[in-house]
C-alpha cells in the first residue's frame, strides 16, 4: 500500500542525514545518482529484491509515477492558483482604473460647476459694484413726484412695519456679490475650495493628473501667495486676505489630482471673506462658528470668543449685537434720566 506524506514524513529523521552525508561524499557528482545506488545496493546486499526483476523493475516504476503524479498535481495546483491570483489582481487594478476613471469624471463634473458658480458670483459681484457709489455708499435713486407724495403722505405705521419687514428678510440675504460659505466656514475660486477656522485656512487646488511634487511651485510670503506648475504661468497669484505665520504653512500632495496648502493666521479671531483678494468672497455674517473647548482658552481670549459667537447668532436672527445692546441700555438710562425730553421724534442708530 503507497505510503501517504504524513507517514512517510514519520521518516524524515533517518532519511535526511543518510542524504547529507550522501550529498558530502558526492563531491560534485550528481547526489541523486549515489543515493539511487546506495539504496538499491542495500537491497541487492540484504534482501532477494532482485531475484524477481520485472516484477522489481515493475515496483520501481510504479513508485517512481506515483510520486511524479503527485508533483505534477501539485504543480497544476499552483499553476491554478497563480492563474487565479493573476485574474484577480488584474480584475482589482481594472475595477481601480474603473473608480479612478469615474472619479476624475466627478471632479471634473464637480470643477465645471464650481467654475460656473464662481462665474456667476463674479457677474453679481461686478453688478453689486455698479450700484455702489465712488465713496461705497448706495446710489441715490431718483423718484418721481407722484412716488415723493406718496412716501410724504404715507402711514409712520406702515413706514415702520415695511422697514421691519425690509429689515428681517435682508437677514436671509446674502451681502451683494458675495457667496454663500459652504460647510467648511470656506469658499471656491477657479482653481481651487477653501475652508478656515479662527486659526487656519485650508486650500484644496486642483492640479493635472500626473503631476509630480516636484513640479509643484507654492512660494509663502507673509501676505502673499504664488502657486502653480514649474514652467507655466501661475494658476494663483495675488494678496492674500490677511496676513499669515510663514513658518507653519505648508502643502502637501493630497492625491492625484489635489494639493492641500494651510496657511496659519496672523490673527486668529477674525473670519475670512476670501483666500485672496480680488477671489470670490463670501458672506462672513452667514459663517457658522466652529465648536471648540472654550474651558481650554484663556480668560480674555475666551471672552472674546464667546463674544464673537453671541454676536454672529445675534446677526443671524436680526437682533442687536452685544454692542448695539449696550448702546441701547446707555441712551435708555439716559432718557429714564430725563424724562422732561421728548424723544418720539428722535431716530436711533
Amino acid at each position: 500500500m503507497p505510503l501517504d506524506d504524513e507517514t512517510a514524513a514519520r521518516f524524515d529523521h533517518m532519511m535526511l542525514p543518510l542524504a547529507q552525508q550522501v550529498a558530502a561524499m558526492a563531491q560534485g557528482e550528481n547526489a541523486i545518482d549515489l543515493m539511487l545506488d546506495l539504496y538499491f545496493s542495500f537491497l541487492r546486499r540484504k534482501t532477494d529484491f532482485f531475484s524477481q526483476g520485472e516484477m522489481c523493475e515493475r515496483a520501481v516504476q510504479s513508485a517512481f509515477e506515483r510520486q511524479r503524479a503527485i508533483v505534477a498535481k501539485s504543480e497544476e495546483g499552483k499553476a491554478r492558483a497563480a492563474a487565479e491570483k493573476a485574474a484577480k489582481e488584474a480584475a482589482e487594478r481594472e475595477a481601480a482604473r474603473a473608480r479612478e476613471a469615474a472619479e476624475l469624471e466627478r471632479q471634473a463634473e464637480e470643477d465645471e460647476k464650481r467654475r460656473a458658480r464662481v462665474k456667476q458670483a463674479e457677474l453679481e459681484r461686478k453688478m453689486a459694484e455698479q450700484t455702489k457709489a465712488a465713496d461705497g455708499s448706495d446710489k441715490i435713486q431718483e423718484i418721481t413726484d407722484e412716488e415723493a407724495e406718496k412716501i410724504k403722505g404715507g402711514d409712520e405705521t406702515d413706514d415702520v412695519s415695511h422697514d421691519l419687514t425690509a429689515d428681517d428678510d435682508d437677514q436671509d440675504k446674502l451681502a451683494p456679490g458675495t457667496m454663500m460659505p459652504n460647510s467648511g466656514n470656506g469658499g471656491e475660486a477657479e482653481h481651487y475650495v477653501w475652508h478656515q477656522t479662527l486659526t487656519d485656512v485650508d486650500v484644496r487646488v486642483r492640479i493635472p493628473v500626473g503631476t509630480t511634487s516636484k513640479q509643484i511651485v507654492c512660494d509663502f510670503k507673509k501676505s502673499k501667495w504664488v502657486f502653480g506648475l514649474k514652467g507655466q504661468t501661475p494658476m494663483i497669484e495675488g494678496d492674500l486676505y490677511n496676513d499669515v505665520q510663514i513658518d507653519d504653512c505648508f502643502w502637501t500632495m493630497e492625491d492625484k489630482t489635489t494639493v492641500l496648502v494651510t496657511f496659519q493666521k496672523k490673527n486668529d479671531m477674525e473670519w475670512w471673506d476670501c483666500v485672496v483678494k480680488g477671489h470670490p468672497c463670501i458672506d462672513t455674517k452667514k459663517v457658522t462658528p466652529e465648536n471648540s473647548k472654550l474651558s481650554d482658552l484663556d480668560g480674555e481670549t475666551r471672552a472674546t470668543v464667546e463674544k464673537m459667537m453671541f454676536d454672529q447668532h445675534q446677526k443671524m436672527k436680526g437682533q442687536p449685537t452685544s454692542d448695539e445692546m449696550k448702546k441701547q441700555d446707555m441712551m435708555k438710562q439716559f432718557m429714564d434720566a430725563h424724562p422732561e425730553m421728548d424723544f418720539s421724534q428722535c431716530k436711533f442708530s
